[in-house]
């Protein structure tokens, strides 16, 4: 049984041949990359062609997951980015060999190393933490696979603590968005554009100035704190865009529309 109700993490949710020919740019940067990657990969690393593909196959992925879900590059990555991809993302869509998929953070650790050694890209501090993690990964990988074996009840049930187990994890680190929006709502598991397209800017602003605090050497707890202030603000302020309605405004009215809309066909 496979997963298409969370297919992707809080991030973008674009439209329009603008942003596909950002994407598209994206893309072929990344691919020239690539193509430099596997040549030093085996010349420098001496890893042998098979090794070098894998690890091509596991950086491409992770190129094609920034340009078409986040439309960034791989100098833009933060560590949401990174973390989202290794324990959620790849695990769901990878569908590799599992020699493959097991070799996801080493495959990466080489693929930095190039960038940094080869393209002079600034290694970030917390690179390391996400890579060495390999454990973690390795358990979420192993745990998602026996979803398999479960029936569809089990399946939901199992597949749902999945989640929430990473999920804890961001938030602990200072790196999930509440799911509390105040007035006992929350962010809806099957989303409308609309909420997509807010909960992606939220996303956008928590991790930038997440950032900036880290850099900053405050702690994660104050860090989620001053964050969750910030978000909880921006819920309720009116913005000129969205017709001088607030967040909050906006997601209700498009749940009381996707209600009506849903009756009118029944």
């Amino acid at each position: 049984m496979s997963d298409d109700r969370r297919d992707d993490d809080p991030g973008d949710t674009p439209d329009g041949e603008a942003h596909r020919s950002e994407i598209l740019d994206l893309l072929e940067l990344g691919y020239e990359q690539l193509d430099a990657f596997v040549a030093w990969d085996e010349e420098a690393m001496q890893v042998g062609a098979r090794i070098a593909q894998q690890d091509c196959f596991n950086a491409e992925l992770l190129i094609d997951y920034l340009a078409n879900h986040h439309q960034k590059g791989i100098s833009g990555i933060n560590e949401f980015d990174l973390r989202w991809f290794i324990l959620s993302h790849y695990i769901r869509k990878a569908q590799a060999d599992p020699e493959t998929e097991e070799r996801l953070p080493e495959s990466l650790t080489r693929f930095f190393q190039f960038l940094r050694m080869q393209h002079s890209e600034l290694v970030p501090s917390w690179l390391s933490s996400v890579l060495e993690d390999d454990a973690f990964y390795q358990h979420r990988r192993l745990a998602y696979h026996e979803l398999d074996q479960m029936d569809e009840h089990a399946w939901d049930q199992e597949f749902h603590e999945w989640c929430r187990e990473l999920e804890d994890d961001l938030d602990l680190r200072g790196l999930w968005l509440p799911r509390d929006l105040g007035d006992h709502l929350q962010w809806s598991p099957t989303m409308g554009w609309r909420e997509s397209t807010l909960q992606g800017e939220a996303n956008r602003d928590w991790q930038r100035e997440r950032e900036r605090l880290v850099h900053s050497g405050v702690d994660f707890d104050t860090i989620r704190e001053r964050l969750t202030v910030e978000f909880q603000l921006w819920v309720d302020t009116p913005q000129a865009r969205l017709d001088g309605m607030t967040p909050r405004e906006v997601i209700v009215a498009e749940r009381a529309d996707r209600i009506t809309d849903d009756e009118e066909l029944t």
